[in-house]
């Protein structure tokens, strides 16, 4: 039987967003830009794709995993880590 879900939380954030606070490291792919704030411990996947105008690649749609959510949650960390390690053979 699975577990169920407890909502808890969360402290309303007043301050400097994470992404104005910290410079990420940042990946981009022909369709994503992986952006990794590492004291925030969030990863944003961003779908991508070049501006009409400028021909710059920009983000679109985007998904951010939470550090503090998957520790919270190991069936979710174990899912993203088996499907990048089928992806790595």
């Amino acid at each position: 039987m699975a577990k169920k879900a407890v909502a808890r939380r969360v402290p309303i954030h007043r301050g400097e967003p994470y992404w104005e606070r910290e410079k990420p490291e940042t990946v981009q792919t022909g369709r994503l830009i992986l952006s990794y704030y590492p004291i925030a411990g969030k990863l944003q996947v961003s779908q991508a794709f070049k501006d009409r105008e400028t021909g710059e690649l920009r983000r679109g749609r985007t998904v951010t995993l939470d550090q503090e959510d998957l520790a919270l949650h190991p069936e979710a960390q174990e899912l993203l880590a088996r499907v990048l390690d089928a992806w790595s053979e």
